[in-house]
C-alpha cells in the first residue's frame, strides 16, 4: 500500500464527530482490557485499498490469525471513526498523519515508548521528522511504515536537446525559472512544449511556502505568511509573466503533462517514480526540490502509522505485528512493495526502495536527501481545509481572487475549519 493513498483519502475525511467521545471510549476500553491477561493470537488489522506485504507477515508469524479490515480509501476515515465510537476498533490501525496526531492526543491509541526496545526499535536511527512528531504528541503512539516526499522530475532528452545543464541540489527557484524559459517552445503563438508543468498536487504548495520561510504548521494550525506570499508571487510569475508553465486548469485534457512528454520539468510526490513515470518512454531523472532564494530547506513528508487501539484485547499479537513490520524483513518488504523509503536511516541506506523504471531515475540521492530534510507539516492537520486553501491558491493564479484574500481570508478560514474539526 503506497503512502500516496492519503491524497485521495483526505478529500473524503469529512467532519469527525465527538473527539471527546473517542477519548472516553478509549478510557472505557482500557479498563476492560487491563484485565484480559490471555491473548488468543487473533488480530484485526485495518487498512485502505491494498496492503501488499500481509502474506509475508502471515508466513513469518503462523501462530497469529490475522483478520483483515479492508476499507475503500474514500470511506476509510469515516469507517474507522465509526468503529472507534462503537467500541469495536481494529487491534492495529493504519492511520493517516492527522488522525494519528488527533488519536494520540485523545487517548485512542496506545503509547508504545516502553515497548520500543522489545520491538527492536532504535529511535536514534529514525529520520528527524519521525522524532519531531513524537515530540509533538509526547511519545511514540505508532510507528511509520515508510516515507514519501516531494521531489523534482526532469526530462533528460528535452534538457539535452536544449543544451541545458541538468538540475543539481544547489538549484534555486531562479535556476528553475531560467531553465523553464529555455525549455519552453512555441509555434504560431501556441505552446508546444512547456518548461514546467503547473503544480497539481497540493503538497507542493505547502512545501514552497515552507521553503519561503513559513513554519507551515505550528501549534496545530497552519502558519503561513511570508513564505506563502513568496510562493504565490513566484508561481504567478512562472504562469502569467514568463508563461513557462500552464495555468492550473490547462492540464485538464492531459492530467500530467510531464508524463505525456509535453513538459520538461515538474514537482510532485516521490510515489510517481514507481507509478506514473516508471514506464515513461523518455529518459528522465529526479533532483531535490529547488530552494527559495534566501529561504530554508523544506519539503513535505507523507506517511501512515501502525497504531494499536487502546481498546484492543489482543495487545501481544498487535505488538508482534508492529514488531515484524518495523523489522529489517518487514521494512525491506514494504520498501520494495511501495517504493517508499524506510523511516530507519540504516535500512533506507540499503536502497531497497529504489524501484527502477526503464528510463530512470538514477539520482536516488535526491530521494534520500529529501527524506532526511522533510517535515510532517500540513498533513498533520485536518485535510479538508488544506484542500480548500489549495483551491483558493489556484484561484489566485487564475486571476479569480487576490493575493491578500488568500493570505488573510482563506488562511484564516482554513484555520477556523481546522479548529472546528479537532
Amino acid at each position: 500500500m503506497n503512502v500516496r493513498f492519503s491524497r485521495a483519502v483526505k478529500k473524503a475525511i469529512a467532519a469527525v464527530a465527538a473527539v471527546a467521545s473517542l477519548g472516553a471510549m478509549a478510557a472505557c476500553g482500557n479498563s476492560t482490557n487491563a484485565s484480559s491477561g490471555g491473548d488468543d493470537n487473533t488480530l484485526t488489522f485495518s487498512y485502505w485499498d491494498t496492503f501488499p506485504v500481509l502474506e509475508e507477515f502471515k508466513k513469518a508469524n503462523p501462530d497469529i490469525e490475522l483478520k483483515e479490515v479492508k476499507v475503500p480509501g474514500d470511506s476509510y476515515n469515516t469507517k474507522i471513526n465509526q468503529m472507534i465510537l462503537g467500541n469495536n476498533a481494529p487491534d492495529v490501525m493504519l492511520l493517516q498523519e492527522a488522525d494519528y496526531v488527533r488519536y494520540a492526543k485523545n487517548g485512542v491509541i496506545d503509547k508504545l515508548d516502553d515497548k520500543l526496545a522489545d520491538m527492536g526499535v532504535d529511535t536514534d536511527d529514525l529520520l528527524p521528522a519521525v522524532k519531531g512528531i513524537a515530540d509533538e504528541v509526547d511519545g511514540y503512539y505508532g510507528l511509520s511504515q515508510g516515507m514519501a516526499t516531494e521531489i523534482m522530475y526532469y526530462n533528460k532528452d528535452m534538457f539535452d536537446a536544449a543544451g541545458v545543464a541538468y538540475p543539481t541540489s544547489d538549484w534555486t527557484w531562479d535556476d528553475y525559472a531560467a531553465a523553464a524559459q529555455k525549455l519552453t517552445k512555441t509555434e504560431g503563438g501556441q505552446t508546444t512544449q512547456w518548461g514546467s508543468d503547473a503544480p497539481s498536487f497540493n503538497g507542493v504548495w505547502y512545501s514552497l511556502a515552507g521553503q519561503g520561510g513559513d513554519d507551515v504548521v505550528k501549534d496545530g494550525k497552519l502558519s503561513l505568511g511570508k513564505g506563502l506570499k513568496a510562493a504565490l508571487e513566484y508561481q504567478n510569475k512562472m504562469t502569467n509573466e514568463l508563461k513557462v508553465q500552464p495555468a492550473p486548469s490547462s492540464g485538464s485534457k492531459v492530467s500530467d503533462l510531464f508524463a505525456a512528454g509535453q513538459a520538461a520539468m515538474t514537482l510532485g510526490g516521490s510515489w510517481l517514480i514507481s507509478t506514473t513515470y516508471k514506464d515513461a518512454d523518455f529518459n528522465w531523472d529526479i533532483a531535490p526540490m529547488p530552494a527559495a532564494p534566501d529561504g530554508q530547506d523544506y519539503n513535505s513528508l507523507h506517511t501512515s502509522f501502525f497504531a494499536i487501539s487502546s481498546t484492543s484485547k489482543h495487545k501481544t499479537a498487535a505488538e508482534k505485528f508492529i514488531k515484524w513490520m518495523m523489522s529489517d524483513e518487514g521494512q525491506i518488504a514494504l520498501e520494495k512493495a511501495n517504493a517508499n523509503i524506510s523511516p530507519f536511516k540504516s535500512i533506507g541506506d540499503k536502497g531497497d526502495y529504489q524501484v527502477q523504471g526503464a528510463h530512470g531515475p538514477s539520482n536516488w540521492d535526491a530521494f534520500t536527501e529529501a527524506a532526511e530534510q522533510g517535515k510532517f507539516g500540513y498533513t498533520t492537520v485536518a485535510s479538508t481545509p488544506t484542500f480548500d486553501l489549495y483551491n483558493q491558491i489556484n484561484a489566485y493564479i487564475l486571476g479569480q481572487t487576490s493575493e491578500n484574500d488568500v493570505l488573510k481570508t482563506a488562511v484564516d478560514k482554513a484555520n477556523k475549519d481546522i479548529e472546528d474539526a479537532q
